[in-house]
């Protein structure tokens, strides 16, 4: 249980562009925040590409926090990024990994240090967190990845399911990295470098090139996939979660096959962190990692390793809203994972329209057409802002196959992922299948509990897909996102089935229809994974409000868009996002950025489908302003992805830099 702050608090000093050596010459650039007094503390940093001295420059807030709690807390730019040498190759290298080993037996040598190294990131962080302590560097003894993955291509940004992410990789990500990856340094870091270093930055390849080109599980998705090798990590690793994050399904699995010391955190938020995340309710989540860090780094018993290892907040229902502020529920605690009190429960799909406990005698059969522009409310994969939370589903259900339950008579919970079992045919060999699960208030209003995705040709593989025989009936298993949710007695539960999910994943390219076969030997069914009651007595949580924390960094923006259009005279739908903002750094640096990106689907062509994206940032120093942007287009037909990307830099107006990429990637049963 968490308890008071009762240490002293140190005052903060900054040291930035320390230059930490890597074996082949390479330098990367490193901000201490110390505790401004005498002695030896331990180093705990984190590690991103996302240029820590300007665009991610208000994520120094926890290093203030940190070391005022008597750590060295170190922001460290990765090799080719920010003001980093050396060139960005691809997100989470093998060279990326060996460097941070590098950094963390230099951190241990340093005067300052007590030999004993922390390491936390949050998304991009989490990820290398786990990767760097798969190597087990000596020094580094405890971890906190937040909104990680522990599998690079089921559970990351690219693909889900089998099936190809459409909106974030081109639009709010893949875009936004080759723009980073191509911008300077800065000449108070690297000095007479400072040239070669940004010649450096420009020879960085579009990291979404080989995203877009490996389109099952391969050996680039595996290397720095934790799921290969669980047992690699020995530092002691408190993990932090989110049940509405893109990557929530990785904490369950994760805790249950580590073997090293280990905690589990997970709440209601989306991709941001639990001190500021949404939706509430929020709590000091650095309190919770600075208990953990003191007990493994400072053999300080703070008393983390007696509490339960598992805290969970069970979702409960509110009205369906994109930016609803707070999720109801309340937070519990567990002894482990997986519980001795959960048990698998059955939800038969019964006729055309049914969901019961029983199994049904009569067979049947239910058939929809696969329509590609469904998916608009589902939510927006939750990797980065704008936090789209899931609207109402009852425009989505009015194109799906929906089995509903009667009104539930008492409270029924589940933790964990929920699982539908389909007898499915479809008229095509290649074909997905979306099933949804809801919770249907008293009033009708519909909101989405978890989804599954997956695309029917890697019904039996992630590594090697199977085209369909039309018209064959597969018996395939598809689990759902991982969630805790409390349905409540008077409402029901529904089961909805269709063929996209759209914006989030490409469409599959061929009209279809689809069957779902029920009852008999065909008995498709949802199987939930119910909790009982605690038989066992745990304290309830209890977490600290969010700290007040000063930042020097100030910046304001305007309200996201998220605009869907639909089109019926040409039988198109539209999903465009749009954000922009201004951020000053300082009394001389500021930039402002903007992004916004287009998709397009047609209803009766899904092959023809198109994303348009732009991201740009303008650097506004004192001797001169950057402007860098990078616009990009992927277009498909039947057998094609093709793929266009340009960049383009100006300095002080005029025209600096330029390269363009193009490529056609053949569709690999997608």
């Amino acid at each position: 249980m968490s308890t008071p702050e009762t240490q002293v608090l140190h005052p903060v000093r900054v040291v930035e562009h320390v230059r930490i050596p890597m074996p082949d010459g390479v330098e990367l650039d490193a901000t201490l925040h110390m505790p401004d007094a005498p002695g030896q503390f331990p180093a705990i940093f984190e590690y991103l590409p996302y240029r820590k001295d300007d665009l991610s420059a208000g994520g120094a807030r926890p290093h203030h926090y940190i070391a005022q709690r008597g750590y060295v807390s170190i922001r460290l730019d990765v090799r080719g990024t920010g003001s980093s040498g050396g060139t960005a190759i691809d997100e989470y290298s093998v060279q990326e990994q060996l460097d941070a080993v590098e950094a963390i037996a230099w951190m241990a040598r340093q005067p300052w240090c007590t030999g004993r190294v922390g390491m936390f990131g949050t998304s991009y962080g989490g990820f290398n967190s786990l990767q760097v302590a798969m190597h087990r560097p000596p020094a580094l003894k405890a971890i906190c990845p937040m909104y990680f993955t522990d599998n690079r291509y089921t559970d990351d940004c690219h693909y889900k399911g089998g099936t190809m992410q459409m909106l974030y990789d081109m639009a709010t990500y893949g875009l936004s990295m080759v723009v980073q990856n191509s911008m300077p340094p800065y000449y108070e870091a690297v000095g007479d470098q400072w040239a070669q270093i940004w010649e450096d930055h420009l020879k960085a390849e579009p990291w979404l090139l080989p995203w877009e080109s490996n389109h099952v599980y391969n050996d680039y998705w595996k290397q720095g996939s934790l799921c290969e090798n669980y047992g690699s990590i020995t530092a002691a690793t408190f993990l932090i979660g989110g049940w509405r994050d893109g990557y929530m399904n990785c904490n369950l699995r994760t805790f249950e096959h580590l073997e090293c010391p280990k905690k589990l955190l997970i709440g209601p938020w989306l991709h941001a962190r639990p001190d500021s995340g949404v939706p509430g309710p929020r709590i000091d989540h650095l309190h919770e990692m600075v208990r953990w860090y003191d007990y493994w780094l400072k053999d300080i018993d703070t008393g983390v390793v007696d509490e339960p290892p598992v805290c969970i907040y069970v979702q409960q229902y509110d009205p369906p809203q994109a930016d609803r502020p707070l999720t109801t529920g309340f937070w519990r605690y567990e002894s482990g994972w997986p519980l001795e009190r959960s048990q698998w429960k059955p939800f038969y799909l019964a006729g055309k329209e049914g969901l019961q406990q029983s199994e049904p005698v009569e067979t049947g059969s239910a058939s929809y057409e696969y329509n590609p522009t469904v998916g608009t409310s589902f939510g927006l994969f939750s990797a980065a802002s704008p936090h789209i939370l899931p609207m109402d589903q009852r425009v989505e259900d009015a194109y799906s196959l929906n089995w509903t339950s009667e009104p539930l008579t008492e409270p029924l919970e589940i933790l964990g992922y929920p699982e539908a079992v389909l007898h499915v045919a479809a008229t095509t060999d290649v074909a997905f299948v979306v099933v949804r699960l809801t919770d249907i208030a008293p009033d009708g209003q519909a909101a989405l509990v978890t989804k599954g995705v997956l695309n029917l040709t890697h019904r039996n593989s992630h590594e090697t897909p199977e085209p369909l025989e039309p018209g064959k009936v597969y018996k395939v298993q598809l689990q759902l996102d991982a969630t805790s949710w409390l349905f409540e007695p008077g409402h029901r539960i529904r089961v909805s089935i269709n063929g996209a999910d759209y914006p989030n994943s490409w469409p599959s390219p061929k009209l279809y229809t689809g069957t779902v076969y029920v009852g008999g030997e065909t008995a498709s069914r949802l199987m939930l994974p119910v909790v009982g009651p605690q038989t066992e007595q745990h304290p309830t949580p209890n977490f600290l409000p969010p700290p007040v924390i000063p930042s020097t960094v100030s910046g304001h923006g305007e309200r996201p868009i998220w605009r869907v259009t639909r089109d019926y005279m040409e039988n198109r739908t539209e999903v465009y996002l749009y954000r922009s903002g201004f951020t000053r750094v300082n009394d001389t640096l500021s930039f402002s950025s903007k992004a916004e990106a287009t998709t397009s689907v047609f209803e009766r062509n899904p092959a023809r489908a198109t994303i348009r994206g732009l991201s740009q940032v303008v650097l506004h120093w004192p001797e001169r302003t950057i402007d860098t942007r990078a616009r990009g287009q992927i277009e498909s037909d039947e057998q094609n992805f093709h793929v266009t990307i340009q960049l383009d830099i100006t300095m002080d107006g005029a025209p600096f830099h330029q390269r363009r990429w193009m490529k056609s990637i053949p569709r690999h049963w997608l």
